[in-house]
């Protein structure tokens, strides 16, 4: 009687362990697969954390936005990086059950948990390793330029009608041609736009494809800042830029 009862309490404490081993081991897994993402950006300038690509050209990242009369919200979000379509964004705002955060870093298991399933919908693939491209400009010595078109306009301000900056266009160029990547970017929720500058780019693991980072400041209805914005839009690195 004595052996069935040790044999019993030696099978349940196995069991116990294997139960265990295993919800660490995958504990460690899902670390290991989505490691905490690193700012790609400058803190007095935008924060940007990329997160990962997919072989189909989608592109997950986490920005904080600055929106007129509303704040700032950390947000995630999804983009198709060959129609700049947005595939799927949450921003972290305390609505739709998502609640505020104020470091993705510090944060990561809470918003990886909250977002997991469309990451792993639209096939994203966290990289350890960004090719960044901080240093591309307008200046020559580089593979491709980026460069800017400023769209004015008349903005409808609360003291009257300014003709103002109230949007852009991103165009990449090299020796062999060049192609404007985007359609207006317009003053996302402001009146008008300024202080446009190249914030970045950064190159897919899959294929010659990066995303060029755009920041911008905005104001909103009475002239005031609404602090700065990041506009994101994707190019194929060939000839032309197809």
């Amino acid at each position: 009687m004595e052996t069935i009862i040790n044999k019993f309490f030696s099978k349940k404490v196995f069991i116990s362990f294997l139960l265990l081993f295993s919800a660490l081991n995958s504990s460690l897994l899902s670390q290991t697969k989505h490691p905490v993402p690193e700012n790609f950006g400058n803190e007095r300038v935008a924060e940007f954390y990329p997160i990962g690509w997919s072989k189909s050209a989608n592109f997950a990242y986490m920005v904080l936005e600055h929106q007129p009369f509303v704040g700032s919200f950390w947000t995630l979000v999804i983009q198709n990086t060959k129609s700049d379509k947005i595939l799927y964004n949450l921003m972290f705002d305390g609505d739709g059950g998502a609640k505020d955060i104020s470091n993705p870093q510090k944060e990561w298991s809470y918003i990886y948990r909250k977002t997991k399933r469309y990451l792993d919908k639209y096939k994203i693939e966290p990289q350890r390793e960004f090719y960044k491209f901080k240093d591309i400009s307008t200046r020559s010595g580089y593979e491709y330029r980026i460069s800017y078109r400023k769209i004015s306009g008349v903005a409808d301000m609360s003291y009257g009608r300014s003709e103002e900056i109230v949007g852009f266009r991103v165009k990449v160029s090299d020796d062999y041609g060049s192609k404007t990547i985007t359609k207006d970017y317009r003053n996302y929720g402001g009146v008008f736009v300024d202080n446009i500058s190249f914030f970045g780019a950064i190159e897919s693991p899959f294929e010659d494809r990066i995303v060029v980072i755009t920041s911008f400041e905005v104001y909103d209805y009475q002239g005031d800042a609404g602090g700065t914005a990041l506009a994101i839009a994707g190019c194929k690195l060939n000839t032309g830029f197809k």
